[in-house]
């Protein structure tokens, strides 16, 4: 699976650090970085992407196979 750098708004210093947290939790690279003001920071988190959207709930059910068992 494909991965590339996803970078969050700027937030200030106790949401940056809770974000920092929850991604190391889940083992996903973080790099927490200052803006040019001084009171907001950027996160930006290395993670997994594709090229097509999930499949729906309706897309399941124009299944034969899927539409008998949902």
């Amino acid at each position: 699976m494909k991965k590339s750098w996803f970078q969050h708004f700027p937030m200030n210093e106790t949401e940056a650090n809770l974000l920092v947290n929850q991604y190391s939790q889940r083992g996903v690279k973080t790099e927490k970085h200052l803006t040019a003001d001084p009171r907001f920071y950027v996160v930006t988190a290395f993670l997994p992407y594709t090229q097509y959207p999930p499949k729906s709930q309706k897309s399941l059910r124009n299944n034969r196979l899927w539409g008998k068992l949902i």
